[in-house]
């Protein structure tokens, strides 16, 4: 549901990130001034005012107040409370879109955590990083950021309250991803902390975050049960303002009440009883921001309810009225608080057409389009500060790790230095403790390196005559084995050879009288058949016919796999055709084919690819 008069998503997300603030204002300005006041009450007064006139918007009188704890954490060397107050210091000026003046107040809050390593100063340094990126929009890293502090702050109980303000900020996040039920989760997180810490102004902000969180469902069912939790929750945020005097401020206490009536407009019927509670809580918002400055927006959106119920009743009168009122309530404001006037104009707009008086109808739809372009040209002058000022934090983050890696390479370089140096000095003791034994052996050595020297020659002389006479063996070797493989090769081939004759020979006497049968049987038996002798070649070259068919680019045949044999052994082409009874032409033809096969370019030999084959084995 959007409520067009609820500053809820843009303002309450700000001040709900304080904490409570005292109403007693001029009390504790009474008490600051005390004689005898200790430096921690000081410190928790200056806290409370800083807040106080934070919230208020009175951005000059907080700075003042500030100004104060810093001079007296500085005097007093209370590195947890100089952190504090610039945090505080820095909140001020993001509030006022003042980007380019946060990285300085950053570094010297960080600075000031270095030197003393205070835990308290670390989480409150961490937190003022953390409200600047969410500040740019850097909204997945603001996430990270804030589960490494919680991981810290969880700690640390006396900071519950911080606890409470960061669990608050990832409410936020995910609120603006409508993410209901992250945004859920942590916005119950939030309230559970806010009331162990006491902090009632943060608990009633906290309440109505919840509402905010209910309402999502309520937006996608329409169901009036689904109504029901974010009445109850706008209703327990508005009654701590009356249960607990003086802890809940009159701002978050008027934005707890325009929430309120703001829903109680999703009802479709509006009871007597209904309509009574938003005019009481109404008069009651004019109250509380009537002696107070920069509530505008907040008085607007109140009588933007009452000019809806009077549209309800028919009353056009009344309803232009408070519409009027509430525009003249904002053109107070400088500059205008374009959001809250657009939808007060564009009603003033819509009731004129209704009642047609279309001159002025006109005039608030040109008033519509020109806070429009306002509201526009507003949001893209923040947009490019913001962009600027990350632009500026990158930058600096880049120079910052390049000379964070310069360092530690200098810190390297110079302890490397160091530790040659150390080396050196003990090489050089030990140098000279060794040149006096040096010296005393000096004779011996001599004379025992010519003999030493003369042993070593004969020693390489005999080592290279073994070497040569083994060589020659291993040559040797290599060709009776290469003569043995060629000769069961060639063997092998004649015994296929023959078997294919005596094959030939017995189908073309089958039809005679001679047993034929009998003569091949017998040849037969007399010589192993290809295969056996294969067997005998692979026992020589396991991997010859491996290789050969691995080399091909195609598939061999058995055919081809005898005429690379022929061919290793070095059969001329005549040759190879006697042998397998077939013309040379058709020798030369396979021998095409094959290199083709084997991938070899016409220059290339089959004879020299083959012994490469054979050399490889």
């Amino acid at each position: 549901m959007k409520l067009k008069y609820s500053l809820l998503y843009c303002i309450l997300f700000i001040c709900t990130l304080y904490p409570a603030q005292n109403t007693f204002i001029d009390g504790l300005k009474n008490q600051l001034e005390g004689d005898h006041i200790s430096s921690a009450e000081k410190f928790r007064i200056y806290n409370e005012l800083t807040e106080y006139y934070r919230v208020s918007d009175q951005y000059t009188t907080a700075e003042k107040y500030v100004q104060q704890q810093l001079e007296l954490a500085k005097k007093e060397q209370n590195d947890a409370e100089e952190v504090k107050a610039l945090t505080q210091k820095g909140i001020i000026k993001l509030n006022q879109s003042e980007y380019n003046t946060i990285p300085p107040i950053i570094d010297a809050a960080n600075e000031i955590v270095q030197k003393s390593h205070n835990t308290t100063a670390a989480l409150y340094a961490g937190y003022l990083n953390i409200y600047y990126r969410k500040a740019l929009g850097e909204s997945e890293n603001t996430i990270k950021l804030i589960q490494k502090a919680l991981s810290m702050v969880e700690k640390q109980p006396s900071e519950i309250t911080l606890n409470a303000k960061l669990n608050y900020l990832l409410y936020g996040i995910y609120t603006e991803w409508n993410d209901a039920e992250n945004a859920t989760k942590y916005a119950k997180k939030s309230i559970e902390l806010a009331e162990k810490s006491g902090n009632k102004n943060l608990l009633s902000s906290a309440y109505s975050a919840l509402a905010v969180c209910y309402s999502f469902q309520h937006e996608k069912t329409g169901d009036l049960k689904d109504l029901k939790p974010v009445i109850e929750m706008c209703k327990k945020a508005v009654a701590l303002y009356h249960q607990f005097p003086g802890h809940v401020s009159a701002h978050v206490q008027a934005m707890a009440l325009l929430n309120l009536i703001n829903y109680y407009l999703s009802y479709p019927v509006i009871t007597p009883e209904i309509r009574e509670e938003i005019e009481n809580n109404a008069n009651e918002i004019f109250a509380l921001t009537e002696h107070t400055t920069l509530n505008q927006g907040i008085q607007a959106g109140a009588l933007g309810v009452l000019s809806n119920l009077a549209s309800r009743d028919q009353n056009d009168a009344l309803s232009e009225q408070y519409l009027l009122k509430a525009e003249q309530i904002l053109l107070t404001l400088k500059p205008v608080y374009y959001h809250v006037m657009i939808n007060i104009v564009k009603d003033l707009a819509q009731l004129y057409a209704k009642q047609k008086k279309y001159e002025k109808a006109y005039q608030y739809e040109s008033k519509v389009a020109e806070y429009s372009n306002l509201l526009f040209d507003e949001g893209q002058a923040e947009i490019a500060k913001r962009l600027e000022a990350q632009y500026q934090s990158q930058k600096k983050e880049s120079e910052l790790r390049s000379l964070t890696e310069k360092t530690a390479s200098l810190k390297k370089e110079k302890l490397l230095y160091i530790g040659l140096g150390i080396i050196g000095l003990v090489g050089a003791f030990f140098m000279f403790r060794s040149y006096h034994f040096k010296l005393r052996y000096s004779i011996e050595r001599e004379n025992k390196l010519d003999t030493e020297k003369h042993e070593a020659e004969m020693l390489i002389k005999l080592q290279k005559e073994e070497q040569a006479r083994l060589k020659a063996e291993q040559e040797l070797l290599t060709l009776q084995q290469q003569k043995l493989q060629s000769e069961v090769l060639a063997s092998q081939l004649h015994i296929q050879h023959k078997n294919e004759v005596l094959q030939n020979l017995q189908n073309q006497l089958s039809d005679t009288d001679i047993n034929i049968h009998q003569v091949v049987k017998g040849e037969s038996r007399v010589d192993n058949d290809f295969e056996k002798v294969r067997f005998t070649i692979q026992e020589l070259h396991p991997d010859f016919f491996k290789n050969i068919s691995e080399k091909a680019k195609q598939k061999l045949t058995a055919l081809d796999l005898k005429y690379c044999a022929y061919i290793y052994l070095g059969m001329d082409t005549k040759q190879i055709a006697n042998l397998l009874n077939v013309e040379p032409k058709s020798v030369r033809m396979t021998k095409y084919r094959l290199k083709k096969k084997f991938g070899l370019d016409e220059n290339t030999a089959l004879e020299s690819f083959f012994q490469g084959v054979f050399s490889d084995l």
